[in-house]
């Protein structure tokens, strides 16, 4: 008998309340600001992210959902009170404030009764040399129904707005923390099932994936102890999550080869997949799919620039 356990990855693009904060560059972002950004908005938004939420993995509903680009504590809480307000009630979250300027932070909402956590807490990202401040990687340590363990790295990278050269070491840093992260969960618990889960601003084949993180490509000959990108049979069908000049692939599931051999977690590679229903796209020119944004220049009242990715695992009786 198993028993289906899923996750999902959502950048958000710009969750933020309509509340200036004097601490961070959140200005547009405010009624009088350069969007206009306003309750009506804001709400419109909240409920978009959740029928994505409820969506995702219909029938069922999502156990664990990682976001990007939440703002602050005061936004989860109006995603959970609209998950309840749709029925999808027993959630919680997890949201460090950090140090990025933008206040845009990750955080993750839990299904309480599948998803027990037992430890948590934010990795700070060095920039050596680099006065920018950047977002942390959250830490989540939680057991699953079958009394397995996964460990969550739920992650933003720097992104590319100088110019995919000018920001790639930013990338290579917060590649390197990450990667030195997942080594001292490993290095203590060699058995131990990680999911890494976020937006990298980096394809499965840019350095900061494929060589300092080490993320494989191929899953012949699993190693227990390296790391395996998930959705790269995706991104080699053309497939992709953003769009800039073409589909990219940012968004991405990557999991410790022990999750691969498990006998008590079914995890493959074609259970992973990218969410990408009509409504979650824009049709323009030539009817060439893009991601249905928020804004496009202006306010357009879509859900995202990212599509979502996810996960289903089976889990067995241990």
């Amino acid at each position: 008998m198993s028993l289906l356990f899923s996750l999902m990855f959502y950048n958000t693009e710009n969750l933020y309340d309509t509340v200036d904060d004097p601490l961070s560059m959140d200005d547009d972002f405010t009624p009088s600001g350069f969007r206009q950004w306003n309750e009506r908005r804001f709400n419109s938004k909240v409920e978009k992210l959740t029928n994505v939420i409820s969506d995702i993995v219909h029938p069922k509903k999502p156990d664990v959902i990682s976001l990007a680009e939440i703002e602050n504590k005061s936004v989860m809480e109006s995603i959970l009170s609209e998950m309840q307000r749709q029925g999808m009630r027993g959630y919680s979250f997890i949201h460090y404030d950090s140090p990025d300027e933008r206040g845009s932070d990750v955080a993750m909402i839990y299904n309480t009764h599948t998803f027990r956590v037992m430890e948590s807490h934010p990795v700070l990202v060095h920039l050596p040399g680099i006065e920018d401040r950047t977002r942390d990687i959250l830490y989540v340590k939680g057991t699953i129904p079958n009394g397995e363990t996964l460990h969550l790295f739920i992650i933003h990278f720097p992104s590319r707005g100088e110019g995919r050269e000018l920001s790639e070491r930013r990338r290579y840093f917060a590649a390197s923390e990450l990667r030195n992260a997942v080594y001292k969960v490993t290095s203590q618990e060699p058995e131990a099932n990680v999911i890494i889960m976020g937006d990298f601003n980096d394809t499965p084949d840019d350095n900061s994936v494929d060589e300092v993180l080490g993320a494989r490509k191929s899953f012949e000959e699993i190693n227990n102890l390296r790391l395996y990108n998930l959705l790269y049979p995706r991104y080699k069908k053309g497939l992709g999550t953003t769009y800039y000049k073409g589909w990219l692939l940012f968004d991405q599931i990557i999991v410790s080869g022990n999750l691969l051999t498990s006998t008590t977690i079914d995890c493959k590679p074609e259970y992973a997949d990218i969410f990408n229903p009509p409504y979650l796209l824009y049709f323009g020119l030539n009817n060439r799919p893009k991601p249905n944004r928020t804004y496009n220049g202006k306010y357009v009242g879509g859900y995202s620039d990212h599509l979502p990715v996810y996960i289903q695992l089976n889990l067995k009786e241990v």
